[in-house]
C-alpha cells in the first residue's frame, strides 16, 4: 500500500515542486545540484553535509544530505555501497529499542534512481517510550557515484510527514548528483556559500544517532525529531 501511494504521488508532486523553485543551489564542494522552492534556505553543516529547510515553516521537516567516501577496499563498485548501507540502515532501524523504529515502505530494485544513478529508498516510523515525545518518521535515500557515496532523508513528526511525504521526498529525489571526481578548494567554497548559516551552541542528534550540531531550532519546528545523546526526553515536545 505504502508503495503504491509513494509511487503515485512523488512524480507528481516534484513537477509542483520545480516550477515553483525561485533558486537552483549548486554546491560545488560536494558536487550536487538541487532545487530549492520558495522561503526554503540551504545551511552547511560540515565540509561533507548539508541542511535543508522551509524558513516559513510551511513545511517543517529537516531534509539532509550527506556525503561519504567510499572505501574501495570493502566496496569494489558505487552500487555495492548503495545495497550494503541501504540494508544497514534497514537492519538498524528494525533492532532500535528506544526509539523503537519500523519501516513501513523500502525498495531497492532497479526501477529506484537518483538521476541516472542506482538508488535505494526507505520510509520508517519511530516511536519513543516517553509518550510526551510521540512519533516520528523519516524517508531516506541511499545512492553512489565514483568515490562518494550519498544519503539524502526527510525527518519530521508523523503527522506532517503523512501529509507531506510526496513534496519532501520530490525534493530529495530531484538532486542531480555530478559524476565527477573533483574536489574544490575551501576558498572556492566560501565564494560559494549558501544564503544563510546558524550555528547550535549544543549538539542534537536524529533517531539514529546522527549528529545534526550546526543549526537552529524553531517554536515552529516539528517536535519529537531531535534527539540529544542521551535521548528523547523533553526535547522539541509541544
Amino acid at each position: 500500500m505504502m508503495k503504491v501511494l509513494c509511487g503515485a504521488l512523488f512524480p507528481i508532486v516534484f513537477w509542483a515542486a520545480a516550477v515553483c523553485a525561485d533558486t537552483t543551489l549548486v554546491d560545488q564542494q560536494l558536487a550536487f545540484k538541487m532545487y530549492l522552492p520558495n522561503n526554503w534556505v540551504c545551511f552547511a553543516e560540515s565540509d561533507s553535509q548539508r541542511f535543508f529547510e522551509d524558513t516559513s515553516y510551511t513545511f517543517p521537516g529537516l531534509l539532509s544530505l550527506t556525503r561519504h567516501v567510499i572505501d574501495s577496499t570493502l566496496y569494489s563498485t558505487p552500487d555495492q555501497w548503495t545495497q550494503a548501507h541501504f540494508l544497514g540502515y534497514k537492519l538498524s532501524v528494525e533492532y532500535s529499542v528506544d526509539p523503537a523504529g519500523v519501516v513501513l515502505y523500502s525498495n531497492a530494485d532497479t526501477s529506484v534512481k537518483q538521476g541516472s544513478l542506482q538508488a535505494a529508498e526507505a520510509y520508517s516510523v519511530f516511536f519513543s517510550s516517553d509518550t510526551g515525545v510521540g512519533s516520528w518518521s523519516e524517508y531516506v535515500r541511499y545512492t553512489a557515484c565514483g568515490r562518494y557515496g550519498y544519503e539524502l532523508y526527510a525527518i519530521s513528526d508523523t503527522a506532517d510527514m503523512t501529509s507531506h511525504i510526496g513534496y519532501y521526498a520530490a525534493l530529495l529525489q530531484g538532486v542531480v548528483i555530478d559524476p565527477a571526481d573533483r574536489v574544490v578548494s575551501p576558498i572556492a567554497f566560501r565564494r560559494n556559500a549558501f544564503r544563510a548559516q546558524r550555528i547550535l551552541s549544543s549538539a542534537m542528534y536524529d533517531p539514529l544517532g546522527r549528529e545534526t550540531r550546526g543549526r537552529s531550532l524553531s517554536r515552529s519546528r516539528a517536535a519529537g525529531v531531535y534527539l540529544r545523546r542521551s535521548g528523547a526526553v523533553g526535547l522539541l515536545v509541544r
